[in-house]
């Protein structure tokens, strides 16, 4: 009983009313491993993020709400950026007493440097449901770079359920390294197991041109029109820098507060049967977050048949610098990723059965940008 829940486990949470809505959910929001999460009809301008607690979210939102908003579902609203905003999502859960959750943003809220995370009624951790947790959900919502334009449906976090802990320990992560690597160095060779008290497969930085088109980076440009998340047609040239490839070796100095796109150096191969988690920011390889989308779906990066040296996709990663300026060095690890075991094979897979705009990815921005 370790294991996430996939899709069809899913679909039948929402059939049996342990996932419900007042507009009915879709079926895109089924991804193979977790369900995409819709704001819902009310948001809240914020004094400043917090936890609800004991208190809970009513009486947070009365000392800390400095308006209230409606969303529609065709006029868009601006999200200010470094505002706080809360906003209650579409779904409501009514889950198993033995299953649990854990959100993180979607990977387009990620690239466009929006801050997501989920909130319970009364919870004291972000982006933790506990197990058989019956209630409201919210996310809390900073737009980081760029003013936003938002609509109620919109997509920006999602949720995977599981029951026990369905963490491959470092025994069962090392086979599948062994056997069929979920998880590849630029030169094909699987990438090691490291930390066997937390396992997972180390991951790196890619400064010397892995796609071949000179440029291995961008960092956002400051004070630029609002972002409405339902376009796809935005000039990249006007909201970001390009960073060139850097083969002298001398690595890319990054500014303090500023936002920035890379890629790893390792592609990732993710079969049916597992689903990935990025480990949180960890202070200990330097100040500053490399990563907002924490979760990777079963099927990302995945063909049929045997993988080969250059199978697999690449993770962006988003980095966002802290304190002071940070050298970044070509092939310096950052993360980790851990896998995680489904209950079983989902039917439907990232990049086959639903349309995913990062399969196969290398360095590529929002899919906002052209």
């Amino acid at each position: 009983m370790n294991h996430i829940l996939v899709s069809q486990d899913l679909r039948a949470l929402v059939q049996e009313g342990g996932i419900t809505a007042l507009r009915p959910v879709r079926p895109s929001q089924i991804q193979p491993s977790s369900i995409d999460l819709r704001l819902g009809a009310r948001a809240w301008p914020l004094l400043s993020s917090f936890l609800p607690g004991a208190t809970g979210i009513e009486r947070k939102l009365g000392r800390l709400a400095l308006d209230e908003l409606r969303l529609d579902t065709e006029k868009p609203v601006l999200f200010q950026q470094d505002t706080v905003y809360l906003v209650e999502v579409e779904e409501v859960l009514e889950l198993p007493p033995d299953v649990w959750g854990r959100a993180n943003p979607k990977s387009s809220s990620g690239r466009l440097d929006i801050f997501v995370r989920l909130l319970t009624e009364h919870g004291y951790a972000f982006d933790t449901v506990p197990a058989g947790y019956r209630g409201r959900l919210y996310v809390e919502v900073t737009p980081q770079s760029f003013h936003t334009l938002v609509r109620r449906g919109d997509t920006l976090g999602q949720l995977r359920l599981a029951r026990g802990r369905p963490r491959l320990d470092a025994a069962a992560l090392a086979s599948v390294q062994a056997a069929t690597p979920v998880i590849r160095w630029s030169d094909g060779r699987p990438g090691p197991v490291a930390d066997e008290d937390s396992p997972g497969v180390q991951m790196s930085v890619d400064l010397h041109d892995g796609d071949g088109k000179g440029i291995v980076g961008y960092q956002a440009r400051l004070h630029r029109p609002p972002i409405d998340l339902a376009r796809r047609d935005y000039d990249r040239e006007r909201y970001w820098s390009p960073i060139p490839s850097d083969p002298s070796g001398e690595g890319v100095v990054l500014e303090p507060e500023q936002f920035y796109i890379f890629a790893t150096r390792e592609r990732l191969w993710i079969p049916p049967g597992l689903c990935a988690e990025l480990i949180p920011f960890d202070a200990t390889k330097g100040e500053l977050r490399t990563h907002y989308a924490g979760f990777i779906d079963s099927g990302f990066g995945f063909r049929e048949g045997p993988p080969t040296e250059q199978d697999g996709a690449r993770l962006v990663l988003e980095i966002r610098t802290r304190d002071v300026p940070f050298l970044l060095e070509h092939g310096q690890p950052l993360f980790r990723v851990e896998l995680l075991r489904n209950r079983v094979d989902p039917d439907v897979l990232y990049g086959q059965d639903l349309s995913s705009n990062y399969q196969m990815q290398g360095l590529k921005l929002a899919k906002q940008f052209q």
